[in-house]
């Protein structure tokens, strides 16, 4: 089947592979609610925002973060840092208070 130049699906098991696999190179994991939110808000999850996210996880670890918020471009990440796992993204407009509880830092990247 040719190539049609169309944007691979953001959505439905392809997806999730390939999220999955970028993620677990970057040593990270992705709660089963963050998949379905990233998928859901169609959040660009790719190698630059995973390369930063590791970044920002490593930095939190050193410091000794545990729930933490990270901010990358637009985007809003709460992420266990202890298992390196993302729990949840969305889009700052998303939150309908912008207000985060039960983290105890916050990385703007």
């Amino acid at each position: 089947m040719p190539n049609s130049g169309a944007p691979p699906p953001t959505s439905g098991p392809a997806f999730r592979e390939a999220l999955t696999a970028a993620a677990d190179e970057h040593s990270l994991q992705l709660s089963e609610h963050a998949m379905k939110r990233v998928e859901q808000r169609q959040i660009p999850f790719g190698g630059d925002q995973l390369d930063r996210l590791q970044k920002a996880m490593d930095t939190l670890s050193q410091r000794g973060s545990r729930q933490s918020l990270v901010m990358l471009d637009q985007y809003a990440y709460v992420v266990h840092v202890p298992s390196h796992t993302v729990v949840t993204a969305m889009e700052p407009d998303q939150s309908k208070e912008h207000v985060f509880t039960q983290i105890d830092s916050v990385v703007i990247g």
